[in-house]
């Protein structure tokens, strides 16, 4: 089993600890993570609070990504939990063109299942 975040306030709802808050301690911190594919490290490392964007580094080419819209990220964990879209990259990948592997990730370890997974 992959390794799970834990934030530092407040627990999580149903083991998961998606939030706007919790990016930003993410990044406070330098909380590293796995994409999807186990083969990437990853880490937020910048925040744009106006427009509500995250940025990620990627460890391994040390390749900073062009920006994810929150809005974007929390539609597909809503999908998600509701089990209208699978915690996978190819599934995600149709939503959010080029993130799917990044993004299953992040939510794999944020606690994020599949509505069908419990």
């Amino acid at each position: 089993m992959a390794k799970r975040y834990r934030p530092e306030g407040n627990g999580c709802d149903n083991g998961c600890c998606f939030g706007w808050d919790i990016l930003r301690e993410m990044k406070s911190n330098h909380v590293e993570f796995w994409a999807a594919d186990e083969y990437k490290k990853l880490q937020i490392v910048e925040i744009d609070e106006r427009a509500k964007n995250i940025y990620m580094i990627c460890h391994q080419t040390g390749k900073i990504t062009w920006p994810l819209s929150f809005g974007r990220l929390e539609d597909v964990h809503l999908r998600i939990h509701k089990g209208n879209l699978g915690l996978n990259a190819y599934e995600i990948e149709k939503c959010i063109p080029t993130w799917g592997n990044y993004v299953t990730g992040l939510l794999r370890f944020l606690g994020c299942t599949h509505q069908r997974d419990l």
